[in-house]
């Protein structure tokens, strides 16, 4: 009763057909359907997000606090892997990459990326921020890595942040925590390990925002963790 009661919607006649009365019109050919594999759909999926991210935030780039573990290596991996659809796209005639990878890296209408390396030079930093407890092999990983991927990479030692905030506990506390190792509990060895953690994750966010006045340009960097 309700919808009889409705008003009638108007109706509005266009020249127009959805079908042809050419019968001679052959069905278009078919296609194959192509599915990526999982090692595809793992690298692409979160490669077209950091990009359509990055293209959006008004950044230069990323930086990356790279430790030679798994995880770090593996969101290094993926912006590699985004640097390398970039230069695909462009490769392609893409206009709107080409318009964002420009804005992005403060080049202008002559540049067009065709080395995925000289690309991750331009927007992806990353820093292997070393303590006293670090080794050899990840410090040698994580600068191979870079390498490969093309990144602009740094190194450096913490131990002086880790040390002066530890002076500042004992001056409060009148104690000072120590590793397992050395005989502190376990409580001491979860506040060591996260104090060295966190102090990585406080200078990445600084040298995002200082690394590129430093090298002379205005835009900064997003972190990745």
């Amino acid at each position: 009763v309700q919808a009889s009661e409705a008003p009638a919607v108007p109706r509005v006649t266009v020249d127009f057909d959805l079908t042809s009365d050419d019968v001679r019109l052959a069905p278009p050919p078919t296609r194959d359907i192509f599915y990526h594999t999982p090692e595809e759909e793992i690298a692409y999926g979160p490669a077209c997000w950091l990009w359509d991210y990055l293209r959006r935030s008004g950044t230069g780039g990323f930086f990356l606090p790279l430790s030679g573990g798994a995880d770090s290596g593996s969101v290094a991996a993926l912006v590699g892997c985004m640097c390398q659809l970039v230069v695909r796209e462009g490769a392609a005639g893409n206009g709107q990459v080409l318009a964002d990878v420009r804005r992005i890296t403060g080049q202008d209408e002559s540049y067009t990326p065709t080395d995925p390396r000289e690309l991750a030079g331009r927007i992806l930093h990353s820093c292997y921020m070393a303590t006293e407890n670090s080794s050899k092999e990840t410090r040698q990983r994580a600068a191979r890595l870079a390498e490969e991927i093309g990144a602009d990479h740094l190194q450096v030692n913490i131990d002086g942040a880790v040390t002066a905030m530890l002076a500042i506990v004992q001056g409060m506390l009148g104690k000072r925590p120590s590793f397992k190792v050395h005989g502190g509990s376990e409580r001491e060895n979860l506040a060591l390990q996260n104090v060295q953690a966190r102090l990585r994750m406080v200078l990445a966010y600084l040298l995002a925002q200082l690394l590129p006045w430093a090298r002379g340009t205005q835009r900064g960097l997003l972190v990745l963790g």
